[in-house]
């Protein structure tokens, strides 16, 4: 129960900094890192490293994908690899699928707060489409200009982690 502590101080840190920031720090994804890594090695020994490690890169090459087309933060994908040194590989799989669900409620939320759902669906037809028919990946919102209208379907993705994280590894949830 000590650990489930652990990783809730450090993604409320998290959360915190991707609110006030916009960014989580890469000094503090070392920071997670070197904490989960120490946590693996005391619990199982060199098979405890190899398995943190192996949790650590599967939401880089699951969402990777995401992050080149502009939809997914490279933050996001940093926080969810380091925080994968605590986990073994089906419970950061079930982290990286409950912070997607609850991600998608919080867009939900705020699409419907700002009044602009059926314009983001719309945008995200018309993107879909035009992959599809010009057999060719672009960036998600490359013809925004605007920052703050970019900005606008943007969500703080640290504290769907958050709620994953404590979900998944307090038994709760997958």
């Amino acid at each position: 129960m000590c650990i489930i502590f652990v990783i809730f101080l450090l993604l409320i840190v998290s959360v915190v900094m991707d609110f006030l920031f916009d960014k989580i720090f890469n000094g503090w994804i070392l920071i997670i890192i070197m904490t989960g890594m120490s946590y693996m090695a005391w619990k199982s020994g060199v098979e405890g490293i190899l398995n943190a490690l192996l949790s650590m890169i599967l939401p880089f090459i699951i969402l990777y994908p995401l992050f080149m087309i502009g939809s997914f933060g490279a933050g996001d994908i940093k926080l969810l690899s380091a925080i994968g040194s605590f986990f073994t590989a089906r419970e950061i799989l079930s982290c990286v699928m409950t912070a997607f669900l609850m991600g998608a409620v919080f867009s939900f939320i705020k699409m419907v707060a700002e009044g602009n759902f059926v314009q983001r669906m719309e945008y995200l037809w018309s993107y879909v489409c035009d992959v599809f028919r010009n057999r060719e990946w672009k960036l998600y919102e490359e013809e925004i200009q605007d920052r703050k209208e970019r900005n606008k379907g943007k969500i703080h993705f640290a504290l769907p982690v958050l709620l994953g994280a404590i979900l998944v590894k307090g038994g709760w949830f997958f």
